[in-house]
């Protein structure tokens, strides 16, 4: 921290010439009362003296301050003094001059005139009881480093963030914008909860009621899924959802996940709640709630509803399965699923196992690789009506690409066990579709390799044997 001198003579100014005229004031005030004849002196107590002597010493306690704090603790630490401890000095030193000027200009010890008048004492012992609890609670606050100005604090129903320390309270400013002042002896008797910047992160958790009928594994699977990467949280511990307990009409799990920043909770619980809901919405996971329910059973299976138009729409306007006929393609769009997907989220990751393709039905994605020196790096953006993933559909290798959403999209999932009785009823569509995706990756593959500086690592077998392996096509294998 670097100690400029207009700053310094800034602070000096601001604390010294107040006092200076206050000791003007006041010494003005005595010499005119005097010249018209008004005495301050009764005996060998003189008021007057006393009166320009408390004005003198708070002159010479701003000074001091200001040369120890202002000047040689931020030399000596390039930081600024805590306010708490520059009060309490104050606070001692003018008790001192206190004494001395009882002592010299009124000839009386205070500490003998206190002791001498027990109505007196108990007066001033009840006046003081709590600003002297404000006051130790205080010292014992600084003194062991519990709340440090930055850090953000609960107390009660109240969530804010701590600007000062004095010897009364603590001053905070709410999320709202507002200050309130927390008195030192109630934030040392009952609970303070504090959240220190830069210290280990700290967890929140968002509970989140989930029908009985489904499995506990895939529901921590997909609560935990929903936030992984995401900006904000704590790179370690990482996520962990956890089942809390069995409620009469939910399970109720317990998602934890750790801030980087506690001052950001309130932005990132949002988006972890978006994220929550987008992921449940994507794998048809309903949040439980209390409903009577009824339960027809010799009706036999309800009716599957209507195939999406957004479903049919994608996959009538993707060339990839162009030739298929009319009734193929209405197969296909029935074992298809629809899926929302928030901004920002993974699709697909590069590398991981698959065997599934989507469309786009709304929305745009970015696609990323890794290049040669191992960062990732954006390759290419897909709007509405493109697709990606056909590779991992047609042969299950692994995922050539990281695929995520650069805004809310709509995206149709095809997957293997959806078109393979369509490829065993009409095996013929394997030559179309091989020479589709050669097409489609002589047009992309020059983007990746660019990337990654070399080829892509092509499978000696074409890839009309590795679709007919993968999906088991004796004739054609």
């Amino acid at each position: 921290m670097t100690v400029r001198i207009s700053e310094v003579a800034a602070a000096g100014a601001r604390r010294i010439l107040p006092a200076l005229a206050l000791l003007a004031l006041v010494f003005g005030a005595v010499l005119l009362f005097s010249s018209f004849g008004v005495t301050f002196d009764a005996g060998n107590r003189s008021y007057g003296a006393f009166v320009v002597g408390l004005a003198g010493a708070l002159v010479a306690i701003r000074v001091a301050d200001f040369l120890v704090f202002d000047v040689g603790y931020r030399i000596k630490r390039g930081t600024a003094a805590p306010d708490l401890l520059r009060q309490i000095v104050s606070l001692v030193l003018f008790a001192l001059a206190l004494g001395v000027l009882f002592q010299v200009a009124l000839s009386a010890s205070l500490p003998a005139l206190l002791a001498t008048s027990a109505i007196i004492t108990a007066v001033v012992g009840l006046a003081l009881q709590e600003t002297l609890g404000n006051l130790f609670s205080g010292v014992a606050l600084a003194l062991e480093r519990t709340v440090q100005v930055g850090d953000m604090v609960r107390s009660g129903d109240i969530i804010a963030l701590v600007e000062q320390l004095s010897w009364r309270s603590i001053k905070v400013r709410t999320l709202e914008g507002y200050a309130i002042l927390i008195p030192n002896s109630v934030a040392s008797r009952e609970r303070l909860e504090v959240y220190r910047r830069g210290a280990l992160p700290m967890a929140r958790i968002l509970r989140v009621p989930l029908e009985h009928e489904l499995p506990p594994e895939r529901a921590r699977a997909v609560l935990e899924d929903a936030v992984r990467d995401m900006k904000g949280l704590a790179p370690h511990p990482p996520p962990m959802a956890v089942l809390e307990r069995f409620g009469d009409f939910a399970v109720f799990y317990d998602l934890r996940y750790w801030l980087e920043d506690h001052a950001r909770f309130i932005e990132v619980d949002s988006e972890v709640r978006q994220r929550v809901w987008y992921a449940l919405s994507r794998e048809r996971i309903g949040f439980a709630y209390p409903v009577i329910r009824q339960h027809q059973y010799a009706a036999g299976p309800l009716p599957r509803p209507d195939v999406s138009r957004a479903v049919v729409a994608a996959i009538e306007a993707s060339t990839l399965f162009a030739p298929l006929s009319a009734e193929e393609r209405a197969r296909l769009a029935a074992g298809a699923r629809l899926l929302t997907f928030g901004q920002k989220e993974t699709v697909v990751r590069e590398g991981e196992e698959g065997s599934s393709m989507f469309l786009i039905a709304h929305g745009r994605v970015g696609v990323s690789a890794h290049g040669a020196s191992g960062e990732s790096q954006r390759v290419a953006m897909l709007d509405e009506g493109s697709g990606f993933g056909e590779i991992s559909l047609l042969t299950g290798e692994p995922r050539l690409a990281t695929i995520r959403t650069l805004e809310e999209s709509l995206l149709v999932e095809i997957d293997k066990s959806t078109l393979a009785p369509i490829l065993e009823a009409n095996p013929s569509l394997v030559d179309k579709l091989d020479e589709i995706v050669l097409e489609r990756r002589r047009k992309t593959s020059g983007q990746l390799e660019k990337v990654r500086g070399s080829g892509m690592g092509e499978s000696p077998e074409s890839l009309r044997t590795r679709i007919a392996r993968f999906f088991d096509l004796k004739g054609l294998a």
